[in-house]
């Protein structure tokens, strides 16, 4: 518990104090296609766009709602997470974004928008709890568990005050 006590010490004022990062945006809201939509449509891959947001790179670019985006520069978009990806890894980048309307395949050219990444994260390689479970009791690695939880809340509730003073 102290070394990841200890982990913790050593990454958060990276996370408070750290360089702030530019994350790219297009501004739309989509959903996934169903296998039934797929077929329908004669495409295996791509989101629906349910949502053009105001002043966003998306309306500015053309992009309508039924619109399917297939393709960001040479990236098949296959669900939500591919295209947030994408588009996060390119603020403020022309990209080429390749469209289905109406059943047509359309080509556009646009410009995505780049914002401040809201809120810390941290990614982590924790090994899976079958495999904690394995090396140790069930009952030890719940009462790690219930420790980590209670190191969390405790760290969080010197976050907040850490921010209250910087405010």
């Amino acid at each position: 518990m102290r070394q990841i006590a200890g982990i913790v010490l050593l990454i958060l004022p990276l996370m408070l104090f750290g360089e702030r990062e530019t994350i790219g945006y297009l501004g739309v809201s989509t959903q996934g296609l169903s296998d039934a939509m797929k077929i329908a449509l004669d495409i295996d891959h791509g989101v629906l766009v349910e949502k053009v947001h105001d002043d966003t790179p998306a309306e500015e670019g053309g992009i309508q709602v039924g619109d399917i985006i297939t393709q960001i520069d040479k990236t098949a978009i296959t669900d939500y997470r591919t295209l947030k990806k994408v588009v996060k890894e390119k603020p403020n980048e022309s990209v080429a974004v390749t469209i289905y309307r109406q059943g047509k395949k359309i080509s556009k050219t646009l410009t995505l928008g780049g914002r401040e990444k809201s809120g810390s994260s941290l990614e982590v390689d924790l090994p899976n709890i079958l495999d904690l479970k394995a090396i140790i009791g069930t009952e030890e690695l719940q009462k790690n568990i219930d420790e980590i939880k209670d190191q969390i809340n405790q760290l969080k509730e010197e976050i907040e005050q850490i921010k209250s003073r910087l405010k």
